[in-house]
């Protein structure tokens, strides 16, 4: 990634943590990374390219995470296959450190009907989430892999909310919420 890139997704990741998804505009992004607003619509073409892009970058960082991750648990202990489990759905949640990460994938989903071209794009990335944890929970050797998937994508869901618009749930308890939800489906 050049240094224009990086500027242009961080400006991108600011504008929706201070604006929201609908008004970080090219203009805006422009404005903020101090890079011309006809170079950003030749790269980028409009709002919806812009974010697209930001969200493929989100998702680069996810497949990396992942890839660190390894191929499966370490053994078939009870221990390893839930450590496995939650090294999956950390690297899901991006980084819980950088609320900005959070904040766009959260918005992008949120408000995929309020941007053109936005919803089939969220329906993408739901699908991709629901596959990577199926996957990781046959890994893991769990029983019901379909009510497992739509519990954890729901559980991801609601983690991701919580971390990224805090209401009062308290530091760690997404940590918390995450280790027993493993441990009550892996036995």
């Amino acid at each position: 990634m050049t240094d224009e890139q990086h500027a242009v997704l961080d400006a991108v990741l600011d504008l929706v943590t201070s604006r929201g998804v609908t008004d970080t505009t090219l203009r805006r992004v422009a404005d903020h990374c101090g890079v011309d607003g006809k170079t950003l619509r030749r790269r980028y073409g409009d709002q919806y390219g812009l974010l697209m892009t930001a969200a493929k970058e989100l998702e680069l960082d996810r497949d990396r995470r992942l890839a660190a991750i390894g191929d499966g648990p370490q053994s078939d202990s009870v221990a390893d296959r839930r450590d496995y489990l939650e090294a999956v759905i950390r690297a899901l949640l991006l980084d819980p450190a950088d609320r900005r990460r959070l904040l766009l994938r959260t918005e992008i989903v949120a408000n995929a009907r309020h941007v053109n071209g936005m919803e089939a794009e969220a329906n993408w990335m739901g699908t991709s989430t629901r596959t990577i944890v199926a996957t990781a929970l046959t890994r893991a050797a769990v029983a019901d892999i379909e009510l497992e998937t739509e519990r954890l994508v729901a559980l991801l869901s609601g983690l991701a909310f919580e971390l990224a618009y805090p209401h009062g749930a308290g530091d760690g308890a997404a940590d918390r919420v995450v280790r027993h939800h493993i441990a009550s489906i892996v036995q």
